[in-house]
């Protein structure tokens, strides 16, 4: 069974695409912007909503796939919608050009032309071959107590990393923090702060396939705690993470959208974010006030930061928006722009941390340490400061590399990597603890990561693989029968009606 059955597909793309071009008309009649980017705007649109033409549900094969196609579009077309609603100005590159399409925009194109052929490319390699015998997942105790435990360790890493150890991310402090504990003990803290999301996942997996009301209890306090603690260290990718994980996995187990938590998720954005943009401007970065000093007076920190989340969050010089600051066209236009004319080609200098992410810093002293985005900053000459990282985006860094193959082959490369995780370990084949972790540590390194450098996303992953390996090597135990799969005679073993293989597949996309 499909979301959408295979005869309307074509007909939902180009429905898609032609409300899409109407609402571009519209901008720009209600703006009256001057160079509006139309042509590009409608091309990039045409090309990310190719998903309709192959998503067969939300948790299948091209699941990675119609992710990263919203994210590519979010990255590089919002920032001209919006403008083309305010009426506002487009960077000077856009302005400059009289073509149809820029440089820059051709290389957007391009780029997501390969990702999608890349994609599909690896679903075909993988095609229908499946498993000689049933995969195992986790037993349900197991799942739920390494679960507490490794969000247990994840979360007093994180505390104690980012309020005494590293309380700043400026170069000095980070330098002296690190030199306060040493490699071996930053090196275990790092490990650690990596636990935290397993460990909601394994909750909230075992929440969407066994139903326990404890679970359930024990999601919402975490929930709440990952919310106070983001807000105490100032990130608020820490702040949503619990949500974000309970709704991206129940998703993924059950392949529709969760109405209770979807409608949280949209109160915090609209109450709590505000309050953190507020935070940060005006408490954490006005006051310069100390993490420690925040927990210290916490009621009092509160206070202020909700007298001034009106000033921060409105006016000429509010803080940016979440579209805002995903958008990367500005960014690649600098990238595209310079490389080649006053700023020299990398030819993979930023990409060799990759080939050395299992070697540790004791065996290879001299390993490559390459900080992308402070380079980027200083190649470019985008502010002042040595301290700030700008993020280049995969395909920023990749035509700073190699130019145009660079961005032919490595968006290529790129698709076709997170077309075989999509299709090797989609969780509408089998539902198991392990499928999920690779499926979501690939969305979160590889696509909702694609706005950073290329290096320490992929090392990030190549590590949480491995990791993930081995928790399955310790803990599957229990056969999982699927749709797909006859078992033999020994290996047919009756599945309890709350496991996560026995469940109807898409029995609607909302519960």
């Amino acid at each position: 069974m499909s979301l959408i059955r295979a005869n309307n597909r074509t007909s939902l793309y180009i429905g898609l695409n032609v409300a899409f071009a109407l609402l571009l008309g519209v901008a720009y009649v209600i703006g009256g912007f001057p160079n509006p980017r139309l042509v590009y705007l409608i091309l990039l649109f045409a090309l990310c909503s190719t998903i309709a033409l192959d998503i067969d549900s939300l948790n299948g094969r091209y699941a990675l796939l119609g992710l990263f196609m919203l994210v590519y579009f979010v990255s590089y077309g919002i920032g001209d919608i919006g403008s083309l609603f305010q009426g506002s100005s487009l960077p000077a590159s856009s302005q400059r050009t009289g073509d149809l399409l820029s440089k820059t925009e051709v290389i957007v194109l391009l780029g997501g032309i390969m990702l999608a052929l890349g994609y599909r490319l690896a679903v075909f390699a993988v095609g229908a071959r499946r498993p000689n015998r049933s995969p195992r997942d986790w037993p349900q105790h197991t799942i739920v107590m390494v679960g507490l435990v490794l969000w247990a360790i994840g979360t007093y890493a994180t505390y104690r990393w980012f309020v005494y150890i590293v309380p700043d991310t400026t170069t000095d402090v980070v330098r002296k923090g690190l030199a306060s504990v040493g490699t071996f003990t930053a090196t275990a803290y790092i490990i650690g702060q990596m636990m935290q999301p397993i460990g909601i996942l394994l909750l909230a997996y075992a929440l969407r396939s066994f139903g326990n009301p404890l679970i359930l209890a024990i999601l919402i306090g975490i929930v709440i705690l990952q919310v106070l603690l983001g807000f105490v260290i100032d990130i608020k990718g820490t702040a949503m993470l619990g949500g974000i994980l309970v709704i991206l996995t129940s998703v993924l187990v059950d392949g529709r959208f969760p109405k209770a938590w979807l409608a949280a998720g949209a109160l915090f954005v609209v109450l709590v974010f505000p309050i953190f943009q507020a935070y940060r401007t005006a408490i954490h970065g006005d006051r310069g006030l100390a993490r420690t000093a925040v927990l210290e007076n916490f009621s009092k920190v509160l206070q202020l930061t909700l007298a001034a989340k009106d000033k921060v969050n409105s006016g000429r010089d509010h803080a940016m928006t979440f579209f805002e600051r995903s958008s990367l066209k500005g960014v690649t236009e600098i990238i595209v722009e310079k490389t080649g004319n006053g700023v020299e080609f990398e030819r993979g200098h930023t990409l060799t941390p990759i080939l050395a992410a299992f070697v540790p810093k004791i065996v290879w002293p001299g390993k490559p340490d390459v900080q992308t985005g402070q380079l980027v900053n200083k190649s470019f000459h985008m502010t002042d400061s040595d301290d700030i990282f700008i993020s280049p985006s995969n395909l920023g860094e990749l035509y700073w590399n190699f130019g145009w193959s660079g961005v032919a082959f490595g968006m290529g490369l790129i698709g076709f990597i997170c077309g075989w995780v999509g299709a090797r370990f989609n969780l509408a084949e089998y539902r198991t603890v392990t499928r999920l972790l690779i499926i979501v540590v690939t969305m979160k390194q590889l696509i909702v990561g694609f706005e950073g450098a290329v290096g320490p996303g992929y090392v990030v992953w190549l590590r949480s693989l491995l990791g993930i390996g081995v928790l399955h090597l310790i803990f599957a135990r229990v056969p999982v029968v699927s749709r797909f799969f006859v078992p033999t005679k020994a290996e047919h073993e009756p599945v309890p009606a709350d496991r996560p293989g026995s469940a109807r597949l898409f029995p609607n996309l909302l519960t």
